[in-house]
């Protein structure tokens, strides 16, 4: 492993743990992120070859924003940035819900709960 490579990780694990954090609306909307900061702010890679890899995520199953993750991870740092980038965008929304369905189990029978919870149909 290159010098350059533990620097590349790096990248790789802060910008998809702060996506991972901070963005909400679905593949879609991760996508568009995506793109705007590795393509248009970091430059990571070229908006031709961002798209062909959007091209080919859409063809396998599975949610095409984290595979976009860790195929741009892995173009960025190797096997370690597609292990790492994966991790760092799906990390936060799983401790997330983990947490709300700890806190369901644990305070869903209160009527206060309850009504919180039926407000949202």
């Amino acid at each position: 492993m290159a010098l350059n490579d533990g620097r590349r990780l790096r990248e790789v694990v802060w910008v998809f743990g702060v996506l991972g954090l901070t963005a909400f609306g679905g593949p879609a909307a991760h996508v568009a992120l995506q793109e705007q900061e590795c393509v248009g702010r970091r430059r990571w890679l070229d908006r031709q070859r961002f798209l062909d890899i959007l091209a080919a995520t859409n063809l396998i199953p599975g949610p095409n924003s984290t595979e976009m993750a860790m195929h741009v991870g892995w173009l960025r740092a190797g096997w370690s940035g597609l292990i790492g980038g994966g991790v760092a965008f799906i990390l936060p929304s799983a401790v997330l819900v983990g947490a709300l369905a700890w806190a369901y189990v644990r305070w869903g029978y209160l009527p206060a709960a309850t009504a919180m919870l039926a407000a949202g149909r």
